[in-house]
């Protein structure tokens, strides 16, 4: 018998494909072949057990009851679809109501249930559809879990893999396992058709019960057809995920060209990229676990805040995508992110009705949020983590999961534990994984000042995740303003799962995370409604109270380690669970189950980070809170450097003021540390600090530099003796004479005789003449320079001309006090502010976000 391929959902995953996803460089042969249908639901008669026992019994195999020789005529028989709700026929969640009942229970009317149920039917297949046929395809949905035989062979199981059959023995096929979902699963598989062979073959399908109290079950073989080969599709599932900072992109794809693809990006937002696109290559690449694929992941780097980029993925080779568009937005702290719980794409039994639901979620986030940054999701993407690849196309087939940024969360229904990660970590390319975590779901990014750590709790070693975040929040949280802590399994939740694992692993979690520093507020999934905590110290309610913003929203202000826990709800419909009683959640200070789909703003601000929920069908608000914490020192303003002269005045506070964003100074005010000695030249260093009231501080400094008196200015002729008298006498050379030449009047002209008083001369005694114009001791400008009688030399004088002080006394400072520095220091020398000890209050402006 040829090997079978492409063994789970290989058709499904094909099919789902939306031609906005992947621009396909191969045409398919089934848009030309029509399939050839073997089986239709309602059509085909069953032969089916329900008696609680095993069609195995007394046969050397177990499986034996598969092979077509197999005697099924004392069977029961019937078509349609098999099952029951509490022993009746009745309708299961998701809408389906079995066509016929089956005997749920050992004993006919209540628990314990029988373990298993077994179906056959027989086919025709003709020798020449055989031929043409490149895949043998098959879709049914079940409840809890299911396996399909073809001629005894097992070609696909469902939610199957954890059950134990024991190799010897009667019953070995009644066994419990299974989801325990709570609605009937849609399962495909794509198979090579050589397990068929010409005439008639046999179907055989065995189903489970979950467990002995399960309250349902279900069973319907929706459709079996011969198919031709699928044609090549090329890239989906496109991905653009978080990096890990706001300058990369984390990428992922699935391919089906077989060479190696890449990613080619170019800033700008063009419908075909330039000829300077960028190309980053594959960093990951493997077979995918749909059974048609390879999935590959590629890291972006560089990008630039505020910037468009155009981006597309694949090969020359291979083909490329349709070119996509994202938006890198601003770097600041104050920014918006969307918050969404479970999508759960599948958990209702019907994968096109919730991921209609999930587009109409993302739909109505962009128009209610429209400048948010990027999309947190707490887990539960999907229903089947095992592998259907259809909730997969699903949840990704939306466009915003190609044009705007996401981070998902590894929740309980994304795990596979036989295969850690398996189609989420291949579909999800997450960053700065955590290699501690054997589960592959912790790691971190950061965004707009924000470390977002990410973890899982399939994990149940909370002293490793202790390990994770502390290690993280040491290396990473000095370069950010707040963390914020994402996992699935809600430990503070309103929902049934309060008291079953949530409280498992709240009893041990709780202490651990009221231990570590740093954490600011935690986001959950799991439980299908909505809560929201008081602030809690480990699994204790704190005293703090709430109060209200001037907007009327709900405001907390945690002290020390203090958590709250929001819990959100489906974003996609697909499943709620009840409230249990409010006297069993005394931790809750909202709560509400609205059975619509949610979604959630958080709004980070430099005080504050503020979460408002919303219904998705009318934008109704649910709850808002805002999370006040002062994480930010005061700011201190100064003048800057200041250059002072020998003597001068000088108060280190005039012009110097603090403000705290956040809150309030404590009542020391601004403290100086350092001093400043007026009277000596020379550089000094001041260093200014402030407390707020949450204890965080902020400091500012500023250089003083005191510079000696400036020097006094030359005289004009430097040559000139300050103690040579000046002389009205005239002179015998002519060249002296004042009026630069002879006069006209001949009258005027020298005749060498003096005469006894001349007219014109200077007085025997100028300093007796009062209209004396000597230039003695005085510059060009006429002021004294300093260099006649009573000048002094440049020490301790000011720029004022007045005798600097003398003994301690200062005539400007009543006999010695400290100018202007807020205290008096006896004994100290002149012009000298000592500030180590100075402390100055002032009351600092608050700027509060209302």
């Amino acid at each position: 018998m040829k090997h079978l391929t492409r063994l789970f959902a290989a058709t499904a995953a094909l099919t789902l494909l939306s031609p906005a996803a992947a621009t396909s460089a191969f045409a398919s042969p089934s848009d030309t072949v029509s399939p050839t249908n073997l089986l239709v639901s309602g059509e085909a008669e069953w032969s089916y057990l329900d008696d609680d026992t095993d069609p195995a019994d007394g046969l050397p195999e177990r499986t034996d009851w598969t092979d077509a020789s197999f005697d099924d005529s004392a069977w029961e028989s019937a078509t349609g679809s098999f099952g029951a709700l509490r022993g009746e026929l009745d309708e299961l969640n998701g809408g389906f109501t079995p066509d016929n009942l089956l005997q749920q229970y050992k004993d006919g009317e209540g628990a314990p249930n029988t373990e298993a149920f077994f179906f056959r039917t027989n086919i025709t297949v003709e020798a020449e559809d055989l031929e043409d046929a490149g895949q043998l395809a098959g879709a049914l949905q079940y409840d809890d879990a299911a396996t399909v035989y073809v001629n005894g062979e097992r070609v696909a199981g469902f939610d199957d893999d954890g059950i134990d059959y024991p190799s010897e023995g009667e019953r070995r096929n009644m066994q419990y396992g299974g989801s325990n979902r709570s609605a009937p699963q849609e399962g495909t598989f794509a198979i090579d058709p050589e397990v068929l062979e010409p005439g008639e073959n046999t179907i055989a399908v065995q189903l489970h019960q979950g467990r002995a109290t399960s309250s349902d079950l279900y069973f319907d073989f929706k459709d079996l057809a011969l198919e031709p080969e699928p044609g090549k599709v090329g890239q989906s599932s496109i991905l653009l995920g978080v990096g890990s900072d706001q300058s990369e992109r984390n990428l992922s794809w699935f391919t089906d060209s077989g060479v190696d693809e890449s990613v080619q990006i170019a800033a700008g937002q063009h419908e075909t990229l330039p000829g300077n696109a960028q190309t980053f290559e594959q960093t990951e690449r493997g077979t995918a676990d749909d059974g048609a694929n390879d999935y590959v992941h590629s890291t972006v780097t560089g990008l630039e805040p505020s910037t468009w980029y155009s981006y597309r993925v694949g090969s020359e080779e291979g083909g490329w995508s349709d070119v996509q568009q994202f938006q890198n937005h601003d770097a600041d702290l104050e920014h918006e992110f969307t918050f969404i719980g479970d999508a759960q794409i599948g958990s209702s039994g019907n994968i096109e009705s919730d991921g209609d639901g999930w587009q109409t979620t993302l739909d109505r986030t962009n128009e209610m949020f429209p400048d948010s940054h990027f999309l947190l999701s707490a887990g539960d993407q999907i229903e089947t983590g095992s592998g259907n690849p259809d909730e997969y196309q699903a949840y990704l087939e939306p466009e915003q999961m190609r044009t705007q940024t996401s981070a998902q969360t590894l929740g309980n229904h994304d795990y596979d534990g036989n295969q850690p990660q398996a189609l989420f970590g291949q579909h999800f390319n997450l960053p700065n994984q955590w290699e501690g975590d054997p589960t592959g779901g912790n790691y971190w990014f950061t965004q707009n000042d924000v470390l977002h750590l990410n973890i899982s709790t399939e994990n149940r070693d909370f002293e490793s995740h202790r390990e994770f975040i502390e290690q993280t929040i040491a290396e990473q949280g000095d370069e950010t303003s707040w963390t914020i802590l994402t996992f699935h399994r809600s430990i503070y939740s309103a929902g049934i799962h309060a008291h079953t694992d949530g409280r498992e692993i709240r009893e041990e979690f709780a202490p651990v995370l009221a231990d570590i520093e740093g954490i600011d507020m935690v986001l959950a999934g799991h439980d299908h409604t909505y809560a929201r905590t008081h602030l809690m110290d480990g699994t204790e309610v704190s005293s703090e109270e709430t109060t209200q913003a001037p907007e009327g929203h709900d405001q907390v202000h945690p002290e020390g380690n203090e958590l709250m826990y929001i819990t959100a709800n489906s974003s996609s419909g697909s499943k709620y669970y009840n409230l249990v009683p409010e006297s069993t959640t005394p931790w809750t200070a909202v709560r509400d189950q609205s059975r619509t789909p949610t979604t959630a703003n958080v709004e980070v601000g430099e005080c504050s980070i503020t979460t408002t929920s919303v219904r998705v069908d009318n934008g109704e608000q649910i709850d808002k809170v805002e999370l006040v914490k002062d994480k930010t020192g005061p700011e201190i303003e100064t003048p800057g450097d200041t250059e002072l002269t020998v003597g001068d005045d000088f108060d280190p506070m005039d012009g110097v003021e603090a403000s705290d964003e956040c809150g309030e100074l404590t009542d020391e005010g601004i403290t100086v540390d350092g001093s400043v000695d007026t009277a000596t030249a020379g550089t000094y260093d001041l260093t200014y600090s402030a407390t707020d009231t949450a204890g965080n501080e902020g400091t500012a400094t500023r250089t003083i530099t005191v510079a000696e008196a400036p020097s006094p200015e030359p005289t004009e002729d430097p040559t000139q003796d300050p103690t040579d008298e000046p002389s009205d006498e005239p002179s015998d050379d002519p060249s002296d004479d004042p009026t630069d030449g002879p006069s006209d009047d001949p009258t005027d002209q020298p005749t060498g005789e003096p005469t006894d008083q001349p007219t014109d001369g200077p007085i025997d005694d100028p300093s007796d003449d009062p209209s004396d114009d000597s230039d003695e001791g005085r510059d060009d400008d006429g002021q004294d320079d300093g260099q006649g009688d009573g000048g002094q030399d440049d020490e301790g004088q000011g720029d004022d001309g007045d005798d600097a002080p003398q003994g301690g006394e200062d005539d400007r400072n009543d006999g010695g006090d400290l100018p202007r520095t807020g205290a008096t220091l006896a004994g100290l020398g002149a012009g000298v502010t000592l500030l180590g000890a100075g402390i100055a209050a002032l009351v600092a402006s608050r700027r509060r976000k209302a």
